[in-house]
């Protein structure tokens, strides 16, 4: 099992999450997952209550394929990363692949590298996983600030996922 190590970012320490920081990221996923329901109409938070949050951040952490890591400074959580490992289709190569499930860095303590650090800890986590040479993870097309940041941290598009309601017209061929 890969290990997890704090990091340290001006005030601000980045280091594994664990189950007691539970509750104090119930709300910044929250805020999360508002954001993302703002770029687009489509995606509609799905009512999850504290303790089921709880129960499933819990399994998440037990899980040897997950990892999470959260930013704090004074004792206050400021952001938080959730990676994994996922099996890619049987046509792309590795077999496996990391992924970023959710990162979120509070407004007051944005552009100071907190996300950054919060991926170089997941990544450095990653490159401890078998079988796992590289990352693959959706966007929100709309979210144009959120592509900028994966860019510059070296991401690129791979492949685009597309997107039409059932009750698309017939196209002409």
């Amino acid at each position: 099992m890969a290990s997890l190590r704090a990091v340290p970012v001006g005030a601000v320490r980045v280091r594994p999450a664990a189950a007691a920081d539970g509750p104090g990221l119930f709300g910044a996923w929250q805020r999360a997952r508002e954001h993302n329901a703002s770029i687009d109409r489509r995606i509609v938070p799905v009512p999850i209550s504290q303790r089921e949050f709880i129960a499933d951040f819990e399994q998440m952490l037990a899980r040897k394929t997950s990892a999470a890591f959260v930013a704090e400074t004074d004792g206050r959580l400021v952001g938080f990363i959730s990676g994994g490992v996922e099996a890619n289709q049987p046509d792309r190569l590795p077999q496996r692949h990391a992924t970023i499930g959710y990162l979120y860095v509070d407004d007051g303590y944005r552009r100071r590298g907190i996300a950054r650090a919060l991926f170089e800890a997941v990544a450095g986590w990653a490159q401890q996983v078998d079988g796992v040479s590289h990352f693959e993870m959706t966007v929100i097309t709309a979210d144009e600030a959120a592509a900028a940041f994966w860019r510059s941290i070296g991401f690129s598009p791979f492949i685009s996922r597309l997107w039409a309601p059932l009750s698309a017209p017939e196209r002409d061929a």
